[in-house]
């Protein structure tokens, strides 16, 4: 069977060795992972998050490239 190598930062392999027991492979934990919520859900949630954040832009509620590079230049 073919195989594709998919990219982690090295926390998230920590994470995923925890997830793994027995004689389980990465596939087996991601794709037990991914049957506990559908595409349908996941996709919804991102949908939500992305309306929060165009509600917070309507509501003037983020920085600006000028505030960031305030914030940045600032000794805070």
């Amino acid at each position: 069977m073919p195989y594709k190598t998919i990219n982690v930062n090295p926390e998230t392999y920590e994470r995923l060795i925890y997830y793994k027991h027995a004689n389980m492979t990465f596939d087996d934990v991601l794709n037990e992972m991914m049957d506990e919520i559908s595409e349908e859900d996941f996709y919804q949630k991102i949908l939500e998050e992305h309306k929060e954040e165009v509600r917070k832009m309507k509501s003037g509620d983020y920085f600006t490239e000028k505030d960031l590079i305030n914030y940045l230049d600032s000794d805070e």
